[in-house]
C-alpha cells in the first residue's frame, strides 16, 4: 500500500506510471490517515481476488492516497496468467458465476460478517482496561482490514451482470442507459432503506399504543432509542435487532472518521417514526408497460438474450450495496467508536482537544499513542483534522498521470473474455463518470438517473453533521451518497449530486424509491443554494433554479 502526500501542500503528484482517475464518488472529503493506511491494500487485493476468478484481463484497481483523497488505476493481468483467464471466464460465462458468488454471500459470508460485527460491537470499549482497550482496537483494525478486503472481492459479481445487461440494451436499442435502468427498480430493497428488522419494529409500534406515544414524545431523540430497546415485549426485542444492525454503521462516506448513526439519533428517529406514519421503505418493481415498452425497441432475435440479461441483472442488484454495509460501512463504524473510547481518555488526560481526533493518526502513531507516546501531539491532529474539513475532492485534478485513453479493441479475444471485458468498462464508466452537460445561471445540468419531476426545498448536504436538517420532501444536494445514507435517505423527494454516473449509489437509491435523480453535476453543490426551492427533472438531468 503506497500513501502519497505530494511534495508540498495540496500538491497532487501522480502515484505511479499511467492515468489515474479521482474517485470523487466515494471520497467526497479526504480519509483520515487512519483510513488511508486501511483502504488501498483491501481494494486492490479484494478486486484481484475476483477478477481472476471470473477471468478478466485486469488483475483489479491499484487504490492510492495523492493528498488524502484516493486515486484509481486498472492493473493489468499478469502475461502469464492469460490462459488461465480465457478458460475461467469461459466457465463463468457458463456457468454463471456471479450466482454462486451471491448463493455463498448469502449462505455464509454475510451470515458470519454479521456474527463478527455484532460480537465487536457488544463490548463496552469504555469499560476496558487500557491494555484490554489496546488489544480490541487492535482486533477492530484487523476486522476492518478484512471487511474492506470481503467487500471489494464482491466487486465482479456486482458489476457484470449489470454491466452486461446495460451494454448489450446499449448496442440493441441504441438508447443511452438513463432511459431504461429503471427496469432494474425493485431489486435492491437496502438501497431503499428498507430492512426487515425495521418493518418488524414499525408493525411493533403500530400495535402497542405505548409504544406510539413514546415516538411521537418530545423527549431528547437518544433516550427514546433507549427507552425503546428497554420497552417490554416484541416492541423492545424488535428496537433492540433493528438498532443492533444500523446503529454502528456510518452515516456518510466509507471513512472511519465520520459518524456512525447512533451518533445521529434525531437522523435515526426521523427515519423510524417516516416508517411508522407511511410504511417501511420498500421500492415496487418498475411497472410492466415501461418494461414491455423497452422489450419492444430490442430486435426480436435478441429478445431472448434481453430476457435473460434482465434476469441476472436482476437478480444480482441487491450485491451492489450489501457487499458494503455488511462488511466495511458496519465494521468501520465499529472500530470508530473503540478509537472515541480511546480518545476520550486521551482527552481527559490533556493529551488531545476532541476524542475523533485520535482518528487522524494512523494505526501505527494510535499503538504509539496507547504505549504512551506524546506525539503526534494534540495541536498536529487537530490540524490534520481542520486540515481535512476544509478540503474536497471536487477541488482536486479529476485525472493524475498520462491523458485518459480510451480502451483497448476487444476484438480477437474469445467471446466470454470480450463480453466480460465489456461488461466491466460499461459498469466502471457507468459508477465514476459524470455527465458532460454545462449548466447556466437558471439551470444545473447532470445525468438523469431516475425519470421524473418533482419541486421542494435544496438542503445542501456537506457531511453527517447536516443529515439533522433534513425534513420529509427535501430535495438532497450532496457531493455523493454511499451505501452509509441508506438510513436517511426515506425521508426525501428527489436526490442531486455533483459527482458519479449511472450506477452510483444515488442513482441506484433514486430509482429503488422511484423519485427523481440527477447525478454527476460536477458544479451541483456550489451553484444551488440551501434552502432555495428548486425543481429536479430526473428524465432530462435538469434542476431548475428558483
Amino acid at each position: 500500500m503506497t500513501i502519497s502526500q505530494g511534495s508540498a501542500p495540496n500538491e497532487f503528484v501522480a502515484p505511479g506510471p499511467g492515468t489515474w482517475l479521482l474517485d470523487g464518488v466515494h471520497m467526497p472529503r479526504p480519509f483520515t490517515r487512519f483510513q488511508q493506511a486501511i483502504h488501498p491494500s483491501g481494494i486492490l487485493e479484494g478486486g484481484r481476488e475476483g477478477f481472476t476468478r471470473y477471468g478478466l484481463l485486469v488483475d483489479g484497481l491499484d487504490f492510492r492516497m495523492v493528498q488524502g483523497l484516493g486515486y484509481i488505476a486498472l492493473v493489468p493481468a499478469p502475461e502469464s496468467s492469460i490462459p488461465g483467464r480465457f478458460e475461467a471466464a469461459a466457465k463463468a460465462v457458463a456457468g454463471k458465476l456471479w450466482r454462486a458468488d451471491l448463493d455463498r454471500w448469502d449462505r455464509e459470508v454475510k451470515p458470519a460478517a454479521i456474527r463478527q460485527h455484532l460480537a465487536l460491537q457488544a463490548i463496552d470499549s469504555a469499560s476496558l482496561s487500557d491494555a484490554d482497550l489496546a488489544e480490541h482496537i487492535d482486533r477492530c483494525i484487523a476486522h476492518l482490514s478484512r471487511m474492506v478486503r470481503q467487500h471489494h472481492a464482491f466487486n465482479a459479481a456486482a458489476m457484470l451482470p449489470v454491466g452486461d445487461f446495460i451494454a448489450s440494451v446499449s448496442q440493441w436499442t441504441g438508447l443511452a442507459p438513463s432511459a431504461f435502468l429503471a427496469v432494474l427498480r425493485g431489486f435492491s430493497p437496502e438501497s431503499a432503506g428498507y430492512f426487515k428488522e425495521l418493518d418488524r419494529l414499525v408493525t411493533a409500534i403500530r400495535a402497542t399504543p405505548n409504544a406510539s406515544a413514546l415516538l411521537a414524545s418530545d423527549a431528547a431523540p437518544a433516550d427514546i432509542l433507549v427507552q425503546l430497546r428497554s420497552q417490554p415485549g416484541e416492541v423492545g426485542a424488535a428496537a433492540q435487532a433493528y438498532l443492533d444492525i444500523v446503529s454502528y454503521r456510518l452515516l456518510d462516506s466509507l471513512d472511519t472518521g465520520d459518524a456512525t448513526a447512533i451518533e445521529m439519533p434525531e437522523v435515526l428517529l426521523k427515519g423510524l417514526r417516516l416508517a411508522v406514519e407511511k410504511g417501511a421503505p420498500a421500492s415496487d418493481n418498475a411497472p410492466a408497460a415501461e418494461l414491455a415498452r423497452l422489450r419492444e425497441e430490442v430486435p426480436t432475435e435478441h429478445r431472448a438474450a434481453f430476457d435473460d440479461l434482465l434476469v441476472e441483472a436482476r437478480h444480482m442488484s441487491r450485491l451492489r450495496d450489501e457487499r458494503g454495509l455488511y462488511s466495511d460501512v458496519w465494521a468501520a463504524g465499529i472500530a470508530r467508536h473503540a478509537l472515541l473510547a480511546f480518545g476520550t481518555r486521551l482527552v481527559a488526560a490533556g493529551r488531545l482537544h476532541e476524542p475523533a481526533h485520535v482518528i487522524e493518526c494512523d494505526p501505527d502513531e494510535i499503538r504509539a499513542l496507547l504505549a504512551g507516546a506524546v506525539v503526534p501531539g494534540a495541536d498536529e491532529l487537530a490540524e490534520r483534522a481542520d486540515d481535512r474539513a476544509a478540503r474536497r475532492a471536487s477541488d482536486a485534478p479529476p485525472f493524475l498521470g498520462d491523458p485518459p485513453q480510451p480502451p483497448p479493441p476487444l476484438d480477437g479475444l474469445p467471446p466470454d473474455v470480450a463480453r466480460l471485458m465489456r461488461a466491466l468498462g460499461t459498469a466502471v464508466d457507468a459508477l465514476f463518470a459524470p455527465s458532460q452537460a454545462v449548466s447556466d445561471a437558471a439551470v444545473v445540468r447532470g445525468t438523469g438517473a431516475s425519470p421524473g419531476t418533482f419541486a421542494g426545498i435544496a438542503r445542501v448536504v456537506n457531511g453527517p453533521a447536516e443529515f439533522g436538517r433534513l425534513q420529509a420532501g427535501d430535495v438532497l444536494v450532496t457531493s455523493t451518497t454511499t451505501e452509509a445514507f441508506n438510513i436517511v435517505l426515506p425521508m426525501i423527494g428527489a436526490i442531486v449530486t455533483d459527482t458519479g454516473g449511472l450506477l452510483s449509489h444515488a442513482a441506484i437509491v433514486s430509482r429503488e424509491y422511484g423519485i427523481p435523480g440527477v447525478v454527476g453535476c460536477t458544479d451541483a453543490t456550489a451553484r444551488i443554494k440551501d434552502g432555495s426551492r428548486v425543481t429536479v427533472n430526473g428524465t432530462t438531468g435538469e434542476i431548475l433554479l428558483a
